[in-house]
């Protein structure tokens, strides 16, 4: 997938806490704090990092509102149509 979750919970004010795996990083760039999917423990000191600090919650907010400025839903469904045009020989 995408990984739209990250950049709608952005949209909102909310802190990303995000697994590392997949395009996760690169959607999400440095508005997220990043634990290997495959340690809790990891994910669980990431998300205790984020609920305990008010300044690193603040951070993440402000970098997320800049990180969808990256993104526009209209574009990303012209480019998604164009791409089918071109599958199909359009």
């Amino acid at each position: 997938g995408f990984g739209l979750p990250g950049l709608e919970a952005m949209v909102h004010g909310c802190p990303v806490v995000s697994s590392n795996a997949s395009c996760l990083p690169e959607v999400n760039g440095d508005a997220a704090l990043y634990f290997n999917p495959e340690d809790v423990h990891e994910m669980a000191a990431k998300i205790d990092e984020v609920i305990s600090s008010e300044p690193l919650r603040k951070k993440l907010i402000a970098k997320g509102y800049e990180n969808t400025k990256r993104f526009s839903f209209r574009k990303f469904a012209t480019q998604h149509v164009q791409m089918f045009k071109d599958l199909l020989g359009e």
